[in-house]
């Protein structure tokens, strides 16, 4: 059975960009790196342990977790196991390492020799990286880890206070690692270095269509559905930047009318929420019983929505469905359609549009 750790790296996988070169000059150098990165997350799908990614702990822990829920189950209430997050992230960390050096050796790098295809580093930032990687969960198998990327063919060799870091059979791959590396600084850069995505490296910000090429058909067809939705209207589009691309990670982003959000989404491989905004817990109550009054099959889809939030969080809000009092979150004040059918996506974009009817977004 697929561990969490696999799925994790079997998202890596999902969420990776297409490759496309940047342009056809440095299409080679591009390719080889993306084929090392991909062969690493896909090695550590079917071996974990030999990339030292260890599943069992988490897998042993969230087994005893459920056998304890089972006997003391309290449902709609938010608790944080502190114990979980420290294993998930510890697997996480683990998968997300190599990704993490390379990064890091390419920020840090000065240039690639041109005869050799060699990355060249000075020895004190090479140790600032090797630094660095050493406050990750299990530290201690970082040796291990390098000793991985050297039987795949990196080598790293120092002399006269430079470091020298090659491929010993693909002469172009730190070209295709230093141009992600040495793209203009931006919010986005470390999402386009994990997603190797060369197309979009050097661009202000990823479009809506990038996202499209990694979800499912039936996901891609539900953000048409919104692009198509607001195509030339006043809608503005807002990307937030991935800081990973492990199964922590998902795409998020959110449709706004004059600085407010109005919908939005989140979305990969596996899951996708479509959202529906109200901006105040107070509009989600107004609106609810307006709805009661005009269209009943669309209330009750409509209730349905709302999942009921019972933790003690100060932004826990009561709204009201018709005199049916139930407790959300105020922060969010949105309505969250999980996985959404086609009908589900009809009905939604109803709502959004008589919820929206006199702000002048339609």
């Amino acid at each position: 059975m697929e561990t969490s750790a696999q799925r994790s790296a079997r998202h890596c996988m999902a969420m990776l960009a297409p490759f496309e070169a940047s342009d056809p000059k440095n299409r080679e150098g591009q390719e080889q790196f993306y084929r090392l990165m991909y062969s690493i997350y896909e090695g550590m799908y079917t071996e974990p342990e030999a990339w030292f990614v260890f599943p069992a702990p988490y897998e042993e822990y969230i087994k005893k977790r459920k056998v304890r829920a089972a006997e003391q189950k309290k449902e709609k209430e938010h608790s944080n196991d502190s114990r979980e997050s420290t294993l998930r992230n510890t697997f996480q960390q683990a998968i997300q390492f190599y990704a993490m050096y390379f990064y890091n050796l390419g920020l840090q790098a000065e240039q690639v020799d041109k005869s050799s295809g060699a990355l060249l580093i000075s020895s004190k930032a090479y140790a600032d990286v090797l630094q660095k990687l050493g406050r990750l969960h299990e530290s201690k198998y970082n040796a291990q880890r390098y000793g991985v990327l050297e039987k795949l063919g990196i080598r790293v060799q120092e002399d006269g206070g430079m470091v020298r870091v090659f491929h010993e059979r693909e002469p172009y791959m730190m070209q295709g690692l230093m141009y992600l590396c040495k793209a203009p600084e931006s919010k986005y850069k470390w999402m386009n270095f994990l997603r190797l995505d060369y197309k979009n490296a050097y661009c202000p910000i990823p479009a809506v269509a990038d996202i499209c090429r990694t979800l499912p058909a039936e996901y891609a067809a539900i953000v048409g559905r919104l692009e198509d939705e607001f195509a030339g209207r006043k809608v503005k589009v807002q990307i937030k930047p991935l800081r990973g691309i492990v199964s922590d990670f998902c795409w998020k982003v959110l449709y706004t009318y004059k600085g407010s959000g109005i919908c939005g989404f989140y979305a990969d491989n596996e899951s996708f929420m479509l959202c529906i905004h109200f901006n105040h817990f107070s509009n989600i109550t107004a609106f609810a019983s307006a709805l009661y009054e005009e269209d009943r099959e669309l209330f009750t889809w409509f209730r349905a929505q709302f999942p009921e939030r019972l933790c003690k969080c100060p932004n826990n809000r009561r709204v009201s469905f018709a005199g049916e009092a139930r407790r959300i979150c105020g922060l969010c004040s949105r309505a969250e359609i999980v996985n959404p059918t086609p009908e589900d996506v009809d009905r939604a974009l109803t709502v959004l549009r008589m919820f929206r009817g006199n702000d002048g977004v339609f």
